[in-house]
């Protein structure tokens, strides 16, 4: 594992598949770093799960990423998306949360039991409940299942794409992967507004 220099590594996305521990990776690379954590899904979401039009989505990724150093947590395979394109050019690195299945499904079968029984709000008022959770066709856990295989193709697809050698590409295979990745990052990094 290469470390990473205080130069690069200031404008993060933290990609992978439903359940995969995005936005623990995301806010724990945050934290470390001392830069800024921005939730993709209060930037896709309103209120009562009620998407943000594809045409108003834009100015609110240009505003939360206008800044030095930022991490944000979401899936970002398709550049047809003006918010994913804007991502993928401001962003130094992508790192993807490449868990196996086997690691994915008990997690977010956990955070989608603990989310339901606590009522955690996620952005905008929005909870899981067990009835969307368990008994909707827009079960988290159905969507997880689905793209699963789906998403690793994309993201295997996007690491080897010449498009986005740009980009410092950090492929996470394990958790304890990500927890020697994370020591490599430097703490707490100064940056500009």
């Amino acid at each position: 594992m290469k470390d990473i220099s205080q130069q690069s590594c200031r404008r993060i996305i933290v990609v992978g598949t439903s359940g995969s521990g995005k936005t623990y990776a995301a806010k724990a690379i945050a934290a470390h770093m001392g830069i800024k954590y921005i939730c993709n899904d209060s930037l896709i979401w309103q209120a009562n799960w009620i998407n943000v039009p594809d045409d108003q989505r834009l100015p609110g990724f240009e505003k939360a990423t206008d800044c030095d150093a930022w991490v944000i947590d979401g899936n970002v395979a398709s550049t047809k998306r003006p918010e994913n394109a804007l991502l993928l050019k401001r962003a130094d690195t992508i790192v993807w949360l490449d868990l196996p299945r086997r690691t994915v499904w008990p997690q977010l079968l956990w955070r989608t039991i603990k989310r339901s029984i606590t009522r955690e709000e996620l952005w905008h008022g929005n909870r899981e409940s067990f009835r969307l959770s368990f008994f909707s066709r827009d079960s988290i856990l159905i969507w997880s299942f689905k793209t699963f295989t789906i998403n690793r193709k994309r993201y295997q697809a996007m690491f080897n794409d010449e498009q986005w050698q740009h980009l410092q590409r950090i492929r996470i295979t394990s958790r304890r992967s990500f927890k020697q990745w994370l020591s490599t990052l430097p703490a707490k990094v100064q940056t500009q507004s």
